[in-house]
């Protein structure tokens, strides 16, 4: 199996460029941010680590059961901020002989806020909640990471994908 991560913070594009590379190569998606949602449903009172910790373990699970279900290649859209769940990631995928695909998905603050205010969401993130974000993704380092320019046309990104992905699937 194949791995291909988009990683990113919110807004930047990575759900939408997961559906595109789906449709073109034929892959399952595991979108992470349903899993936080799932989880906000169930638990009006919850706290955003608890949120994250369990969107943590269902991609896990995901990833496993779409290994042992013998799929040859899955798009994962996530913030990949956490070390300790990278780590896991890493772990998984090099105990079971998965090559891992990185792709951090880049896009201006100012961009990212426009697509914020657009969200129907209750809780907006502010430019002060992206630095932080930002911050803490800048502090895990993925060796082979692409970084993907998305402030243009959202077909220039993942044709830009499918060409470093040119070979290696």
């Amino acid at each position: 199996m194949k791995l291909v991560i988009l990683r990113g913070l919110p807004g930047c594009g990575k759900s939408t460029i997961a559906e595109e590379l789906s449709n073109k190569l034929n892959s399952q998606v595991i979108y992470g941010d349903s899993f936080k949602r799932e989880f906000m449903i169930a638990n009006s009172d919850f706290k955003n680590e608890e949120v994250y910790l369990y969107s943590y373990d269902k991609i896990t699970e995901e990833i496993e059961r779409y290994f042992d279900q013998k799929e040859k290649l899955v798009v994962v859209d996530e913030l990949f901020d956490n070390k300790e769940f990278v780590g896991r990631v890493k772990s998984f995928c090099k105990e079971s002989n998965i090559e891992i695909f990185w792709f951090y998905i880049q896009r201006d603050f100012e961009k990212l806020l426009e697509t914020e205010h657009q969200r129907e969401r209750k809780i907006k993130n502010t430019i002060e909640d992206f630095k932080s974000l930002q911050n803490s993704l800048d502090k895990i380092k993925n060796e082979e990471e692409v970084f993907v320019d998305n402030n243009n046309d959202i077909k220039d990104s993942v044709e830009f994908i499918l060409k470093n992905l040119e070979n290696k699937l």
